[in-house]
């Protein structure tokens, strides 16, 4: 089928505006793309966009409860670990400071982030190195058909390593934002490009916190290594929380005024 003319696209009414600007790129998982001129631009016509919107919908309110499941066990983790969920480390010498502000890169935020990408690629490694993709084996859940526990394994892995890199590209995308934004104190309340950044990082956070304890499910002779990376990802998120307070109150687009996704 021939591609309509963009022009054609963007006078769709049905189209929201600017919703492509504080997404995760995911196409393949977004519940809007029947609503985005990007993704119009970018795919044929489809008569079967709408049915994919509403399995996607499907598919990231059930990691959002998963989410939410697995908060009640971080604390008990972390100190069992030893470890303040709410220090950021070196944050209080201003000469640091002052360096970290001449380059994005070395901002804590960046670097936390970094190291958590780092972290699961070294955990992704070993698990490839000892167990061969082919015979893993996901554990069934109590009244789970086989079939679900193999997809729920995949489901899992895609969704972490989608996010594995994206969260720092994000949080680096807000500082910088941030940085390129007047500091007015009459308007220090208002939502900002910094905040619309800052909370598709931490979106990413939470559903790679939800996606590592399915991880854990599938997997429970590595629960114990996952563990550490849960904390990377709670901590990285009291710091990203910390430095855009008001990220989670910003709304996208589409996403939270339509779907009403959680902060």
């Amino acid at each position: 089928m021939q591609r309509r003319s963009l022009t054609e696209l963007a006078s769709n009414p049905d189209l929201i505006s600017g919703i492509y600007n504080y997404c995760d790129r995911w196409c393949e998982r977004c519940p809007l793309t029947s609503r985005c001129l990007v993704y119009a631009t970018e795919k044929d016509d489809d008569d079967s966009a709408q049915t994919h919107d509403l399995a996607n919908e499907a598919f990231w309110r059930k990691l959002g409860t998963i989410f939410q499941e697995t908060r009640d066990m971080i604390a008990e983790w972390a100190r069992e670990a030893g470890i303040d969920l709410t220090r950021a480390d070196d944050e209080d010498d201003p000469a640091q400071r002052k360096r970290r502000r001449q380059q994005v890169d070395n901002h804590p935020l960046a670097r936390a982030g970094k190291k958590y990408a780092n972290d699961a690629s070294d955990w992704f490694r070993e698990l490839d190195q000892t167990v061969e993709v082919s015979d893993m084996r996901a554990v069934d859940r109590p009244g789970e058909p086989e079939q679900n526990s193999s997809e729920r394994l995949e489901d899992a892995r895609e969704v972490i390593q989608w996010y594995q890199y994206q969260i720092a590209v994000k949080s680096m995308r807000a500082l910088s934002a941030r940085m390129d934004e007047a500091v007015n104190a009459d308007d220090a309340d208002c939502f900002r490009d910094s905040d619309g950044s800052a909370k598709v990082a931490l979106i990413g956070i939470d559903r790679s916190i939800a996606a590592w304890r399915l991880m854990q499910l599938s997997l429970p002779e590595r629960e114990v290594s996952i563990v550490p990376l849960i904390l990377q990802l709670e901590r990285l998120r009291h710091r990203v929380e910390k430095t855009f307070p008001y990220a989670r109150e910003f709304v996208r687009p589409g996403f939270d005024e339509i779907l009403g996704e959680p902060n």
